[in-house]
């Protein structure tokens, strides 16, 4: 299956999941997976929330920032993958000067 992120229109969102400031996504779900190509502004966050019935892996293409899953927080940049299992909440926290782009997959898991 391919996924051409460039045939997919863009979406400006304020306070994603509960978050500040903005996120630039494209996104589709194709046979119950969700692939999303992201800009995370600086000084915005997605805001904590919980997988109920999916995971997500998030790769990180450039930028730095942070993430939480279920208390513990990791440091991203360039390179880092984070996974967060069905059952945990996360967010994912901008707090550099630049992007923090990411590829996002989300797949049903129940």
């Amino acid at each position: 299956m391919r996924i051409d992120f460039s045939d997919i229109k863009e979406e400006v969102i304020e306070g994603f999941c509960g978050g500040k400031g903005t996120i630039v996504l494209k996104k589709t779900t194709k046979k119950d997976v969700t692939f999303i190509s992201a800009k995370l502004k600086p000084n915005s966050t997605v805001g904590m929330h919980k997988h109920m019935t999916d995971s997500e892996t998030i790769y990180v293409l450039s930028g730095k920032g942070k993430t939480i899953c279920d208390g513990e927080t990791e440091m991203l940049k360039a390179g880092s993958v984070t996974f967060c299992p069905v059952g945990y909440s996360h967010c994912l926290i901008n707090d550099g000067n630049e992007d923090l782009e990411f590829i996002a997959v989300v797949p049903k898991q129940i």
